[in-house]
């Protein structure tokens, strides 16, 4: 009886699984590519010759600059030849070097790993209680700031700090974290944790519920932090950190820019501390910057529902608060830096303006 042999089966493989990609057009990977990220499609270009070719194309790159961005380049004082650079050339260049825009008051900058919008107030843009009487509050050149001036404090017991944006600056869709940018003189006083001041983020004009979710009031700390640990890591949002440029920040708030939003809806920032009469000195302000928030754990623009609960928990007590050790060092302040008693009295008797659109109300006392 003879025996029926086995039919062997051979199953072929690729020489290469690249070649199964390579098959598809063009234009279906530019289309793909386009889903993702500009830092997704930076590393999706060493797959292939055809993403990497497909990760160079015009069309391709012009999909993750802004629909406005010409609108906004030519609002730049010093403007650049979008004609001259290629679509990836374009981005690079705006997501590596902010844009100074509107006389050099605001800055504009991509985020580069989503393309989203970034806008920044410089101090002059912003309104500054006193910020226009030179012993409460002067303005400066800064070699590490963008821009050409930054607003240092001499002596205020009343402090205002406001800002403004209209929300087509920013980009739809999107959740924003805004920031005070400062740094601390040596010398500097009344911002420590015995000191916190007050912070808020609004959205005002929204139209129809489009722009929506803004956090609640919240306290805030200017100083970077000294000893105090605080047991919940959610806490060190409230407290000013290094940037890694020679600043620091600390976040006022956030909120969710819906799309749909019309003309005329603004995001209002604002920090203050005027209840309580304690003398501050020493705080260097160069703006206030919206940037999206980034989840290093999870998606750049998470679901505003799922921070909610966490994000807006109270922190009544943050006042009455004490840290264990690390309080700032705070050294003499000089005669030449503020005259305290002309600033005494200038102040408790006029109404001054300050800054550009500031109110001029009471505030701001001169140390007495």
């Amino acid at each position: 009886m003879e025996r029926a042999g086995k039919e062997e089966v051979v199953v072929e493989k690729s020489e290469d699984t690249n070649n199964n990609i390579e098959r598809l057009p063009e234009g279906c990977v530019s289309d793909i590519l386009s889903l993702t990220t500009p830092a997704d499609v930076c590393r999706s270009s060493l797959v292939s010759t055809l993403f990497r070719s497909a990760a160079e194309s015009d069309a391709f790159w012009g999909k993750f600059l802004p629909a406005d961005y010409e609108k906004i380049i030519s609002r730049a004082s010093n403007p650049i030849s979008s004609a001259t650079l290629s679509k990836k050339d374009l981005f690079y260049r705006l997501s590596d070097n902010p844009l100074l825009i509107d006389g050099g008051l605001k800055s504009f900058q991509l985020e580069k790993s989503s393309g989203r919008k970034c806008t920044m107030l410089g101090a002059k843009e912003l309104a500054i209680t006193w910020g226009d009487t030179p012993q409460y509050w002067f303005y400066r050149g800064c070699a590490d700031s963008r821009f050409a001036e930054v607003a240092e404090l001499r002596s205020v017991w009343w402090l205002e700090i406001r800002g403004k944006l209209e929300i087509q600056l920013l980009s739809p869709n999107t959740f924003y974290v805004a920031y005070l940018v400062l740094k601390l003189r040596d010398y500097a006083h009344g911002f420590d944790d015995y000191e916190p001041i007050k912070a808020k983020v609004e959205v005002i004009g929204q139209a129809g519920g489009d722009t929506s979710f803004c956090s609640e009031e919240r306290l805030i700390y200017l100083y970077a932090g000294g000893g105090y640990s605080p047991p919940d890591p959610l806490e060190l949002e409230y407290f000013a950190r290094e940037r890694g440029d020679g600043w620091m920040e600390v976040e006022m708030g956030h909120f969710y820019n819906g799309g749909g939003v019309k003309e005329g809806v603004e995001v209002h920032m604002s920090v203050l501390k005027t209840e309580r009469g304690v003398h501050k000195r020493g705080l260097i302000v160069q703006g206030m910057e919206l940037r999206p928030k980034v989840d290093t754990n999870s998606h750049p623009n998470p679901d505003p529902n799922e921070l909610s609960s966490s994000r807006n928990r109270s922190r009544k007590d943050r006042g009455t608060r004490r840290r264990r050790g690390g309080r700032i060092t705070i050294s003499s302040y000089t005669c030449a830096q503020v005259s305290t008693s002309a600033a005494s009295t200038s102040q408790a008797s006029t109404g001054s303006r300050g800054g550009r659109g500031s109110r001029g109300r009471r505030g701001g006392r001169g140390d007495r």
